[in-house]
């Protein structure tokens, strides 16, 4: 080797630098981005479970004349498919009826028009329960986005659920 000659078999400082960054950023933003994937993941299976849910309860009052499931283990077990219905974090749900006309006292009641809540969102309605993992189920309530708002059909009811990461379910029967 001459004087003057570099040897280039190596990585200079920088270099190794450079891709150690690189790779610190990716790995940055995969751990970033995973909590918000596995959250709304799990958004996905309590739609679902929701849906499931409004189906199993059409089910029911098409066999019993309209009225809703009173005990919730045998209509689990019959509509259900017997099956657990959890939370995709563990819990059991709980559900919870409501009259969507009783909650509107101060209220002219204007079927399709009225909100079941119309002095509180529904961020702080589920604030009022003690479960995280309350389903409520709204009589006489049409889902309008992610409000129940009341109607005059006394069939008619809303599903509705708090989501962790994207809003609120609210869904028809």
């Amino acid at each position: 080797m001459k004087k003057g000659d570099i040897d280039s078999r190596g990585f200079t400082i920088i270099e190794v630098a450079l891709v150690l960054a690189i790779a610190g950023l990716i790995f940055l933003m995969v751990f970033v981005a995973l909590p918000g994937l596995r959250a709304s993941q799990r958004d996905t299976s309590r739609r679902e479970d929701m849906i499931s849910l409004i189906d199993g309860i059409k089910k029911y009052q098409q066999n019993n004349r309209g009225t809703l499931p009173t005990d919730w283990d045998s209509f689990k077990a019959e509509y259900m498919g017997g099956e657990d219905f959890n939370d995709p974090d563990g819990p059991a749900y709980e559900l919870k009826y409501e009259e969507c006309a009783d909650l509107l006292k101060n209220t002219s009641k204007e079927p399709g028009k009225t909100p079941c809540y119309d002095d509180k969102s529904m961020y702080d309605v589920f604030e009022d329960y003690d479960n995280r993992y309350t389903i409520l189920v709204l009589k006489q309530a049409s889902c309008q986005g992610e409000t129940p708002i009341y109607v005059s059909n006394p069939r008619k009811m809303a599903v509705v659920y708090r989501l962790e990461g994207s809003g609120i379910y609210c869904g028809n029967t």
